[in-house]
């Protein structure tokens, strides 16, 4: 049987070669966040180097969600990685517009 590769903490490159494969585009990473283009969804990378947690933007269409995030699984099955739907999220500004912070809705599928 073939020795399960060590996956790194935090692969980024791993997970962008992933999401590239299915036509999705990096835009910005942030400590253990990856922000992709257009912010459909976004991806935490958690303490295991294998496991990556998709959390879809709040507003994105729901009815959508489930398909792109089997997508993913199935995409980062191959990478050996664990790819699962945690919930949603919001970006909500700062009282001065100037910057923002990200609500994590755990749950809310």
């Amino acid at each position: 049987m073939p020795e399960k590769p060590l996956i790194p903490f935090r692969p980024m490159g791993i997970i962008k070669m992933v999401l590239e494969g299915l036509g999705y585009q990096v835009t910005y990473c942030y400590e253990d966040l990856i922000f992709i283009e257009h912010n459909a969804f976004l991806l935490r990378m958690e303490d295991r180097g294998e496991a990556v947690s998709i959390f879809f933007n709040a507003e994105s269409e729901a009815d959508k969600r489930a398909g792109i995030a089997k997508a993913i699984a199935t995409a980062g099955n191959t990478a050996h990685l664990a790819f699962t739907r945690q919930g949603t999220y919001a970006m909500i500004p700062t009282s001065d517009e100037s910057s923002f912070s990200i609500e994590f809705r755990e749950g809310e599928l």
